[in-house]
């Protein structure tokens, strides 16, 4: 009897360990010699509060029209020669403004450096159409890409990404993806930099101010109320706005980047706790003094945050 329970107990520690503690982070890395170019960053952006710079790729993307919800869909397309994978991107800008080709220069470089597809979605923006028409369209550039990524890039391996506000429309897409296209076994990853993931605003959203370089008080408050102003508190936490409180079972790994000084952190932490505890993979990554969007900025920082991101992708296609 004594026997069995301890194997019982013996097994009951190993799918812990493997299936409930799965993260992991960069915590013991030493990011002390980028501080004070950083600190330097953020005094300026105090001062100016400008968004980051906009950077010419070196290639041309394929600009294809697909059918969308509400009419041609754009989709501006990188790819390599050799392709490994296909990543699904989705642009930041609070749901009200930014393009994908404001990303070029990234999506450019992540193509090259990782041997993959990038595919950004240019959806309606809340300024055009009210939310969730941004979502529907960011599902159906995800349905095409899952029914067409064998033919146009001779692989199913799958990505998705976006940071700030388009890490809100990845997660809610990925659920899509699972619940709707029945096929989360094509995401091989996730990547979710300094995303909301709680549209009711976690606490340490509310806490922002408008010394806030990027995130300001003011400019918060005004994005949230004209896209989900009308919504009540029931609908901002329902799971199909609010993606961390859906359901999180049966994903793939995620990648979390976050600064300290990002007031979203608290929803990268709730919700990387919230995809482990679901039993998925997970890695954190915290950047000290860093604002919101800060892998835009040209800083070492950031290049070190995009590295890190290119790097992990390779880790996911090649297991």
């Amino acid at each position: 009897m004594y026997k069995k329970c301890f194997a019982c107990m013996l097994a009951l520690s190993f799918v812990f360990q493997n299936k409930i503690v799965a993260q992991q982070s960069n915590f013991s890395e030493d990011f002390s010699s980028y501080l004070p170019e950083i600190k330097s960053l953020n005094k300026k952006l105090l001062l100016a509060n400008e968004p980051p710079p906009i950077l010419q790729p070196l290639s041309k993307p394929i600009v294809k029209n697909i059918k969308g919800p509400g009419g041609d869909l754009p989709l501006r397309i990188f790819k390599p020669g050799n392709i490994r994978g296909v990543v699904l991107e989705i642009h930041g800008g609070g749901w009200t403004f930014g393009a994908a080709a404001d990303n070029d220069f990234n999506n450019d470089l992540l193509s090259k450096v990782c041997s993959v597809a990038v595919v950004s979605v240019d959806y309606r923006l809340a300024s055009q159409a009210a939310f969730p028409a941004c979502l529907e369209d960011c599902k159906a550039s995800a349905k095409w890409l899952v029914e067409n990524a064998l033919k146009e890039f001779g692989t199913e391996k799958i990505f998705i990404s976006g940071g700030s506000s388009g890490a809100h429309l990845s997660a809610l897409t990925l659920l899509y993806v699972r619940d709707s296209l029945h096929a989360i076994d094509k995401v091989k990853g996730v990547n979710l930099m300094y995303g909301c993931f709680d549209i009711s605003r976690t606490p340490s959203l509310r806490q922002t101010t408008d010394s806030t370089p990027i995130l300001s008080k003011t400019n918060v408050d005004a994005t949230f109320e004209f896209v989900f102003g009308k919504l009540d508190t029931k609908q901002l936490q329902n799971p199909a706005n609010s993606p961390l409180y859906a359901n999180l079972k049966g994903l793939p790994p995620a990648l979390f980047t976050v600064g300290t000084a990002d007031p979203v952190i608290d929803d990268s932490f709730f919700m990387e706790s919230r995809w482990r505890v679901a039993g998925n993979k997970t890695f954190l990554a915290v950047y000290p003094e860093c604002p919101h969007a800060f892998n835009y900025f040209p800083v070492e920082i950031a290049a070190v945050a995009n590295r890190k991101i290119q790097q992990w992708i390779i880790e996911q296609y090649s297991n």
